[in-house]
């Protein structure tokens, strides 16, 4: 936290002689390179004296610090204030390489504040204060502007407000505004633009759009920057409907937008996936006579590839080309990115080359993209190829680009390869975090490992990484294909007081897992709690209500157990919910409930179920032909079972076999 306020001198300027040896010589000396400086007649022989002076010294800042001090000065005195910064930041810079920040401060200042005559300008500390503000040495600025006791310039007040700004100390800086305030300051446009900005940058729409009002009153017309600034922040907050009414108010005062803020708009479409207005916008940025430059470009190719509109955004970046506007990385990186979620990997690949044909270098986010493409399609070989090209580049793998790796191998049942790959993220200093563990968690109960799975998440907890979804989810439905329901209830008791909400696939286990275990009755009451249907005082119950919508798992899990059970009523009651809240049986569905109704000996309820699957669209299967055949055989229905049975044989021969 950057220290302000800490006990206040006098407000005048200090005019106290040091004793560092750096100074022993007399400034008098008519010999003083200083001196020769400050006397020279124009401004050209200062520089040249200056610069001719330091040649002989290159090495020995601390030799001419009062070299600078008088160049300083002269500069300032003239108004020649971005060559005085310049030799300001040029000396604090040197000094850094063999001090610390603290004592480079107190030095320069202290040989600013040293020289006397005519050529003194108070100014030079406005212009140490903006040399330390912009180099990010913003503790340093802050002492120079206590040390002063005096209000230094409005540009000097703004650049410390900036370098605060940029740092986001709102709150020191903020403290500092009304410090300023207290004595004297009046804001410039410059100024204002920085408060708004810090302003929109904490989400602060309405102390933004005061500040503005309070400019206008005081005759100060807010500039494009402070308009776009507002539009910025309004479309961060997701306030689109004012942003256009800003845009609007900017175009009637006679403020013309500029690049910029067109693209400050667009992004905010494009970021809440209204690509159709940004595409408008961009049409009245060309009418206005406006270029797109590669931002414009960037903005528009992504959101079209994450919209699934590749064709649209290959058309942009064939209009870059016309237009001479260089692709960089990051347009690539939408590119290919699109490419890979549409499944089109070959062309990704050929845009890496592309890339490779332009010198455009892939960066860790390419990589990343490609090796988490590869890896989903199964073929991790070749993502730890990529891995390997990476080093070779020296481009340094993340987190997300090692965990895609482990997800890989696990998704083939390779664990071994997988715990390989997460040592070796170890030891290039990448911590596993909870996606690794979850991924490897998941991993583990899909093999069936549920000891090594359950030691991951223990080695979770001592590590205070809290599981996600994800892990409790794999953990939950690993428990359950164990019949391990207690320790299942318990993980899931667990989860909730983590403060996680349970997913569909996390209720569809614990669902599935209770039918399987015989507790159908637990099951259903589970299921209308998690549906939002009425609870009881049974223990599973317990558990906070995160209501969720079922889907085929949960509803095919009920039906199965209820069938088995001879239930048949309540089996159609929920395959008849299930349609009504939109969810199309499956084929898997149909087969438990035809089961149900042939063991109950429903056979004209067989016959309607058979009707109503053809007639929703679902082809039957060898398994629902194998069970129709059986069942109308059975129940003395020769011609249907005969009809079944000629079915059977062209879909699935191994099963009349058997």
């Amino acid at each position: 936290m950057l220290k302000l306020f800490p006990p206040k001198h006098s407000l005048r300027p200090i005019r106290t002689k040091i004793t560092d040896h750096v100074f022993s010589t007399s400034l008098s000396s008519s010999s003083d390179p200083s001196t020769i400086i400050l006397d020279s007649k124009t401004l050209k022989q200062a520089l040249e004296f200056f610069t001719s002076t330091l040649k002989q010294n290159p090495k020995s800042p601390t030799k001419d610090l009062r070299l600078y001090s008088s160049i300083i000065h002269v500069l300032t005195s003239a108004r020649i204030y971005t060559t005085a910064r310049c030799l300001t930041k040029d000396l604090i810079q040197t000094l850094l390489q063999s001090l610390k920040p603290r004592r480079v401060s107190s030095l320069v200042f202290n040989a600013l504040n040293q020289l006397e005559g005519s050529k003194f300008t108070p100014n030079v500390f406005g212009v140490l204060i903006i040399a330390f503000s912009e180099m990010g040495l913003l503790d340093e600025a802050l002492w120079v502007y206590r040390k002063i006791g005096v209000l230094p310039a409005v540009q000097a007040c703004t650049a410390l407000l900036n370098g605060l700004l940029k740092k986001a100390s709102f709150y020191s800086m903020w403290e500092l505004y009304e410090d300023m305030i207290s004595h004297g300051l009046v804001p410039s446009v410059v100024t204002y633009s920085v408060l708004v900005d810090a302003c929109c940058s904490q989400g602060d729409i309405l102390k933004a759009r005061s500040l503005v009002n309070e400019m206008v009153k005081k005759g100060i017309e807010p500039t494009i920057v402070i308009y776009t600034t507002l539009i910025r922040g309004l479309c961060n907050e997701s306030k689109f409907v004012e942003a256009e009414s800003m845009f609007r108010q900017m175009k009637e005062s006679g403020v013309l937008p500029n690049l910029y803020t067109y693209n400050v708009l667009m992004d905010g479409y494009c970021k809440i996936a209204k690509v159709k207005l940004a595409l408008d916008l961009y049409q009245d940025m060309l009418k206005d006579g406006l270029l797109p430059n590669i931002v414009t470009f960037g903005i528009l190719i992504d959101a079209l590839c994450k919209g699934g509109e590749l064709l649209a955004a290959r058309g942009f970046f064939v209009q870059m080309a016309k237009l001479g506007v260089v692709p960089n990385v990051l347009v690539y990186n939408s590119l290919i990115d699109g490419h890979y979620k549409a499944g089109n990997l070959s062309k990704a690949m050929d845009l890496l080359l592309e890339m490779e044909i332009f010198k455009i270098l892939p960066d860790v986010f390419t990589f990343s993209i490609l090796i988490k493409s590869v890896s989903s399609l199964g073929t991790v070989e070749e993502a730890d190829c990529i891995l390997k090209r990476m080093e070779k580049e020296e481009v340094h793998a993340n987190s997300v680009i090692y965990n895609s790796l482990i997800n890989g191998y696990c998704k083939k049942g390779n664990i071994e390869k997988a715990l390989e790959v997460c040592s070796q993220m170890t030891t290039k200093g990448i911590e596993p975090n909870v996606i690794t563990f979850s991924t490897l968690i998941d991993g583990y109960c899909k093999v069936g490992n549920m000891e090594s799975a359950m030691g991951l998440y223990s080695e979770m907890i001592i590590k205070s990484i809290v599981p996600d979804v994800v892990a409790f989810t794999a953990l939950i439905d690993g428990q359950c294909k164990k019949g391990n329901m207690e320790e299942a209830i318990r993980l899931y008791k667990h989860m909730l007081k983590t403060g996680l909400s349970p997913n569909v696939f996390t209720v569809s286990c614990l669902i599935d897992g209770l039918c399987k275990a015989g507790r159908t009755s637990d099951a259903i009451k589970f299921f209308l709690d998690k549906t939002g249907g009425n609870t009881t005082g049974n223990r599973v119950n317990e558990m906070d209500s995160i209501y969720c919508s079922p889907n085929h798992v949960i509803y095919t899990s009920l039906i199965q157990a209820l069938c088995k059970e001879g239930q048949i009523f309540k089996a159609s009651k929920f395959f008849l919910d299930m349609r009504c809240g939109g969810l199309r049986p499956d084929a898997l569905a149909y087969a438990v409930m035809l089961q149900g109704h042939l063991n109950a000996k429903h056979v004209i309820d067989v016959m309607m179920l058979h009707a109503d699957m053809i007639k929703m669209g679902v082809v039957p299967n060898e398994v629902i032909y194998w069970i129709l055949s059986r069942g109308y055989g059975e129940n003395g229905y020769r011609k249907s079972a005969l009809r079944c049975s000629e079915h059977l044989i062209e879909t699935g021969p191994e099963l009349v076999e058997s």
